[in-house]
């Protein structure tokens, strides 16, 4: 387990960019990720964005940065951001990205483990996490947030074609209120998806066994595999919490033939009572789909140790709103980034943010 090794760093830096920062043009490729036991070290000229920045002075700290698997957006991203943040540590610091994040609901008790020292996840969870406890845990206060609404994903979900023609209801809540028999595909239990499905079924007044009743099923499976299962026909629909980026609900889209839903109004308000943002996917995101569609949705935030340094957090917080547009540039991703309001409770899951990183936006007069 790597532990934060940090003395308080001397708040001395002057402030620089990216050469050629938010120009693609200028902007590298995207940086390739590294080995998953590999540490992110002072990155070699043509690996990273050039900079002017100053490094602070102080002892080096050595970061773990807990992510999702190698492959993933997630993982890519971590794997950037860690090389940026070097040019905002002290020299020698190292930057650990390590693809251990259980993701969903489990990804707030790294910190109660001492397991990460940075990690994604969701707001809706770390709320949770923090108030209620999630997976039958006690809660946990181990974290705070350093930004928030890094993307934009949402609960996307539809039905095969073939369903609605055999039965005619194209919305979740008619097909539950008439009992109909419906085979729902989504990860498996203890991802953020599954959470989604098993909410949506609660509110709606229904469990897994009710469903099960009617001749229905809850199908659990990895993106491929749930891929295969519409093509096949063995599922009716499918509810994945991710972006307009997605590959799979891409490659859904080209290939099968479904309607991507949208929920109703009371159901979009429930979900915002219970850490949700409203998530606009607009009309042409994936074949098909000829019109805007509102999703309820929990963005990816990143959160620090409650333990962590001030400063370190400062730096943090300054290093990746700094270079929002270099980054945006080379994940469009992060595209809904905003470093004037990601520090905004609703926006972080109303966790608590971090000293350090509440310092630097007062200092930049986003919190007034």
């Amino acid at each position: 387990m790597k532990k934060l090794v940090a003395t308080t760093l001397a708040a001395v830096m002057v402030a620089g960019a990216f050469a050629g920062c938010g120009s693609k043009a200028a902007a590298p490729a995207t940086p390739a990720a590294p080995a998953a036991d590999a540490k992110t070290e002072a990155p070699a000229a043509d690996a990273a964005a050039t900079t002017t920045t100053e490094k602070p002075a102080g002892d080096p700290v050595d970061l773990l940065f807990s992510t999702f698997q190698v492959g993933t957006s997630n993982y890519t991203i971590s794997a950037g951001l860690g090389t940026m943040w070097l040019d905002y540590l002290p020299e020698g610091s190292t930057v650990d990205v390590q693809p251990t994040s259980p993701g969903g609901m489990g990804a707030p008790y790294l910190f109660a483990n001492g397991q990460a020292d940075i990690a994604f996840v969701n707001g809706a969870p770390a709320k949770w996490a923090y108030e209620e406890g999630t997976l039958g845990k006690e809660p946990t206060q181990e974290y705070r947030a350093l930004v928030g609404s890094m993307t934009a994903v949402s609960a996307v979900s539809f039905f095969t074609q073939s369903f609605i023609d055999k039965y005619g209801y194209t919305t979740i809540e008619d097909v539950v209120a008439n009992k109909v028999p419906i085979r729902i595909g989504c990860s498996p239990k203890g991802s953020m998806d599954e959470k989604v499905v098993e909410m949506l079924l609660d509110h709606l007044g229904v469990t897994y066994d009710d469903i099960k009743s009617w001749g229905g099923d809850i199908v659990h499976g990895g993106g491929s595999d749930l891929s295969a299962m519409v093509k096949d026909g063995k599922i009716d629909m499918m509810l994945d919490h991710t972006s307009i980026q997605s590959s799979t609900m891409t490659e859904i889209a080209m290939t099968c033939d479904v309607q991507f839903l949208q929920l109703k109004d009371e159901t979009l308000d429930w979900f915002c009572t219970q850490g949700f943002e409203r998530i606009t996917v607009p009309a042409g995101s994936w074949e098909g789909q000829e019109k805007e569609i509102i999703n309820a949705g929990t963005p990816d935030c990143i959160f620090v140790a409650k333990t962590m340094p001030d400063d370190v957090a400062y730096y943090l917080a300054k290093g990746i709103c700094e270079q929002r547009d270099y980054l945006v540039s080379q994940y469009a991703s992060i595209e809904p980034f905003d470093p004037e309001t990601c520090w905004m409770p609703e926006k972080v899951g109303n966790v608590p943010l971090h000293p350090g990183a509440e310092r630097y936006f007062k200092e930049m007069g986003y919190i007034k």
